[in-house]
């Protein structure tokens, strides 16, 4: 089952590029000039900007928890499963759509500028990502278990998580204060 994960990202995430190309070329059939009405990541806007740190740290501090608080309510439960590999999937499929657009944008700037905007806290917010979504299959399987689910079993489910949301508090921390620096350096 957890591999399948991963070939279900990856399918996504095919599927996600294929939709991004599909919406540039859409725009573009219909007289927009070079699909500048549905630019989804157009890299010259965001060179030469500066960022504040601290309002990019509130700001992803309520967008990449609040999921994560759905992902722990929802892993306690008989459909945690379904709820994370959706996430997982969703994931794929959103950075396979920004990743076609930046491409076909921008070029290999656009390409570029996509893997340094996610660089460094992608690994840690990927990690975070998978443990969750083991945490919660591995919630599922003891639902269905006939024995029930006991406090080991909580305890152990809230360990997992508690790492997962560590991993994605530096993952916080370095998207909103590492990574716009590195860019500013790098662009």
């Amino acid at each position: 089952m957890r591999m399948h994960i991963f070939v279900f990202f990856a399918l996504w995430f095919a599927a996600g590029m294929t939709l991004g190309v599909l919406l540039l070329l859409a725009a573009s059939h219909t007289g927009m000039k070079e699909g500048n009405s549905v630019r989804l990541f157009q890299a010259e806007a965001f060179f030469g900007r500066k960022i504040s740190a601290k309002a990019c740290f509130s700001y992803l501090l309520k967008v990449r928890l609040a999921p994560a608080f759905a992902g722990l309510l929802f892993g306690l439960t008989a459909i945690g499963a379904y709820f994370a590999t959706a996430a997982v999937w969703a994931y794929g499929f959103l950075c396979g759509v920004f990743l076609s657009a930046a491409y076909l944008q921008n070029g290999m700037a656009g390409l570029l500028f996509f893997f340094l905007a996610l660089f460094p806290q992608i690994f840690l917010y990927l990690a975070a990502l998978f443990l969750m979504a083991a945490a919660c299959s591995r919630m599922a399987e003891t639902n269905h278990l006939a024995g029930g689910i006991q406090k080991k079993e909580y305890f152990c489910f809230g360990v997992r998580y508690f790492f997962a949301l560590i991993l994605l508090l530096w993952g916080i921390l370095l998207e909103s204060y590492v990574n716009p620096w590195f860019l500013a350096k790098i662009l």
